[in-house]
């Protein structure tokens, strides 16, 4: 007889992912807002490559993570969904031009197609392995 996992143990990986979510965007993206001043005159910024290159590396590890996950796609979702809403609501906040808004409308895709191709990818990998459940 299999015991059915409780809903505490279900949700909790979905919760883990969101909690993560929100402190690799705090991380690589939460501290460093003045836009960088170039020679010629034109700004940069307000992030360095190597920032966004650590945030992108961390969140293919969280979509490793949704893959081998009880609910892999909640989980996705959430990784996504908690990345976006962190990257929307610190950009809304700190940008008067309103160009914020358009790249909120150019990473959802991006994030929800990227971390579900990583959890994707993950789970197949995994429902191969001999001897392993999904």
């Amino acid at each position: 007889m299999t015991t059915r996992p409780s809903r505490a143990t279900t949700f909790a990986a979905p919760a883990a992912l969101a909690f993560a979510s929100l402190l690799n965007h705090l991380l690589w993206l939460g501290w460093h807002r003045p836009k960088i001043l170039q020679p010629d005159g034109g700004q940069t910024g307000p992030y360095e490559p190597w920032q966004i290159a650590g945030l992108v590396i961390v969140l293919a590890a969280l979509g490793v993570a949704a893959g081998l996950s009880r609910r892999p796609v909640l989980s996705t979702v959430v990784v996504a969904g908690v990345t976006w809403l962190a990257w929307t609501a610190d950009a809304a906040t700190s940008d008067d031009s309103g160009l914020w808004a358009v790249g909120a409308l150019l990473m959802l895709p991006a994030l929800f197609l990227g971390v579900g191709l990583v959890a994707w990818a993950t789970a197949k990998v995994r429902a191969r392995r001999p001897g392993e459940r999904t």
